[in-house]
């Protein structure tokens, strides 16, 4: 088995409305060492779960949810279009999210906008959750924001898989510039001299997201610390 991080991508989205609570509660009955959720800032300063920049894809209502306050999103059906059997499933807040997730497990905060870094440091705070969040963004800005803002919080850089050129020292160099020590990437670039390259460095090395049980063992095989996907229910038979 080794000791590597099993994290619920958007909570266990293979079987349940992504980034809504059945998700994470899926998760955390089948038994995660992480949740991984997406976060968004609506019109009136809330902070929300989805992913999309709008309501469109993931719920009945459209429309940009920065340009949405919060009492229309919480009127929005979140699981409907996911299965009926989920249908009035609304978009969490985040302090709902944490409520659920941070008791039992550790709650990935991916910051999708970078406008709302600080607003999430301060849900952090409010909600008790420092021990039991990390921070993980696209954007170098809203690490830099969230490590000036409180030093405390674990985060991580996100890496997508366009960047097939990257070079893992350089990337290294330049997480170690944001002062963050994890690196997230797409599993597509990892490969056993990628990671190694990575680890030797001192640095966790997490992917995302793995739904295939052999790429799972590969990138296990390789000293991937930590693994996000849409079935955790698959984690075991790594």
């Amino acid at each position: 088995m080794g000791s590597w991080v099993r994290i619920a991508h958007r909570g266990a989205s293979g079987n349940a409305p992504e980034n809504t609570l059945a998700a994470f509660k899926k998760a955390l009955e089948i038994g995660v060492d992480a949740v991984e959720l997406d976060l968004h800032g609506t019109a009136d300063g809330e902070i929300v779960v989805i992913h999309d920049a709008t309501l469109d894809r993931t719920t009945d209502l459209q429309g940009r949810i920065n340009e949405t306050p919060l009492e229309t999103i919480r009127g929005a059906d979140a699981g409907g279009w996911f299965n009926p059997a989920f249908a009035g499933e609304p978009v969490p807040t985040l302090t709902e999210a944490l409520a659920c997730i941070g008791k039992e497990t550790i709650a990935v905060l991916e910051i999708k906008d970078p406008l709302i870094a600080e607003a999430v440091v301060a849900k952090i705070h409010e909600t008790e959750t420092l021990g039991a969040t990390v921070v993980i963004s696209f954007h170098t800005t809203v690490l830099q924001t969230v490590r000036a803002l409180e030093p405390r919080i674990a985060t991580g850089w996100l890496i997508g898989g366009h960047n097939k050129r990257v070079s893992p020292i350089a990337l290294c160099q330049q997480l170690g510039e944001l002062g963050s020590s994890l690196l997230n990437v797409n599993h597509e670039l990892i490969t056993a001299e990628f990671a190694y390259q990575i680890r030797r460095r001192g640095v966790a090395l997490w992917c995302w997201t793995v739904d295939d049980l052999v790429r799972m063992r590969e990138v296990t095989a390789f000293g991937v610390q930590g693994i996000t996907s849409n079935y955790p229910e698959r984690f075991a038979m790594v």
